[in-house]
C-alpha cells in the first residue's frame, strides 16, 4: 500500500479508487522499471495485485466503497510461469558443508555452530526469522522435535518439526561446545565473538562468507525449497509438507516443488510393479 500510494499520489481517499487507476499503477511500475533498465516480473505484478485486491475486497465488504466497484472490474494479471530451479542440489549442499569444515578446522566453536546452522536449514526448512528466533528450549531431544514459535513464524502459527538424526547430532555437538564456552544466551544460535544472538545482518554476512568459500551462489531461502523438494521426492504428501513448512495453503507449497525434475522420479518408476 505504501508503494501504491507513492506511485499514485492522486489517490487521497478510498473514494478516489477506480479500476483505471489500478491499471495505471501497473503501467507506471513498468515505466519506472524500464527507466532503470529493468523489467518488472510477472510474479511481482501478480503479488501486488493479490495484496491490493484483499484490501479492495475489505473496502467493499465494509461498505466504504460501492460493492463490486473494484474487485470485479480489475483485469487480473496472468499467473507467473516458473522455470527456475530454486532448490539446491546435493552437490551444492555438500560444497557448502565442505567449506564450513575446511575453513573452521582451528575454530571448533564456529565449526560446530555453522554445521548446526546448515543442518537446521537443510532438515527443517525454517525461514530466516525462524532460524534466528530459535531458543535452546525449542530443541527437544526426548521427543525429537524442533519447536517453531508462532511469534517468529511468518504464518503466526506454532509448529513442531521432527528432528532428522543428522540434525540431532549436529545440535548435540554444538550445544556441548556452547556449554564448554559458558554461553548463557537463551537463543540457540549466537555470535562466536560475544554472548548475543545472531542477527539478520549476521546471517547476511554468514551467507556472503560461505558463498565465497564454497563457490555456490545460494541464499538461505533455497534450503527451504530443498527441504520441501526432498520430502516430495521421498513420497511425503503435500499436506504434510505444507504443515512442516508452516504454509496456510497447499498452493503456496506447490510453488516450492517446482524444482523437482522428471529425472527425480526415476527411482520411483523403477519400483513400479
Amino acid at each position: 500500500m505504501k508503494n501504491f500510494l507513492k506511485v499514485m499520489p492522486e489517490i487521497k481517499t478510498p473514494l478516489d479508487l477506480h479500476p483505471y487507476l489500478v491499471h495505471e499503477f501497473f503501467k507506471r511500475l513498468g515505466k519506472r522499471a524500464k527507466k532503470n533498465d529493468m523489467e518488472i516480473k510477472v510474479s511481482t505484478i501478480r503479488t501486488y495485485f493479490n495484496k491490493l485486491n484483499v484490501f479492495f475486497n475489505w473496502l467493499e465488504i465494509n461498505d466504504i466503497i460501492e460493492k463490486d466497484s473494484l474487485t470485479t472490474k480489475i483485469i487480473k494479471p496472468p499467473n507467473p510461469r516458473y522455470n527456475d530451479a530454486k532448490a539446491l542440489s546435493n552437490a551444492q549442499v555438500s560444497k557448502i558443508i565442505g567449506a564450513i569444515a575446511l575453513h573452521n578446522m582451528e575454530n571448533d566453536e564456529q565449526l560446530k555452530r555453522d554445521l548446526a546452522i546448515v543442518k537446521t536449514l537443510q532438515y527443517s526448512g525454517v525461514r530466516k526469522g525462524e532460524l534466528i528466533g530459535l531458543r535452546v528450549q525449542d530443541v527437544d531431544f526426548t521427543q525429537k522435535t524442533l519447536f517453531i514459535n508462532s511469534q517468529t513464524s511468518k504464518s503466526k502459527k506454532s509448529r513442531h518439526i521432527p528432528l532428522h538424526y543428522s540434525l540431532q547430532s549436529a545440535l548435540k555437538f554444538y550445544l556441548k561446545t556452547r556449554a564448554s564456552k559458558n554461553i548463557t544466551s537463551e537463543y540457540l544460535f549466537v555470535s562466536v565473538r560475544r554472548n548475543t544472538p545472531l542477527t539478520r545482518q549476521g546471517m547476511k554476512y554468514w551467507v556472503r562468507k560461505y558463498k565465497r568459500l564454497s563457490g555456490v551462489n545460494f541464499h538461505l531461502h533455497q534450503f527451504r525449497h530443498t527441504f520441501a523438494c526432498n520430502l516430495a521426492i521421498q513420497g511425503t504428501t503435500i499436506i504434510s509438507i505444507k504443515n512442516l513448512l508452516g504454509h496456510s495453503t497447499t498452493q503456496m507449497t506447490e510453488r516450492y516443488l517446482r524444482s523437482i525434475q522428471t529425472e527425480d522420479a526415476r527411482s520411483n518408476i523403477d519400483r513400479l510393479l
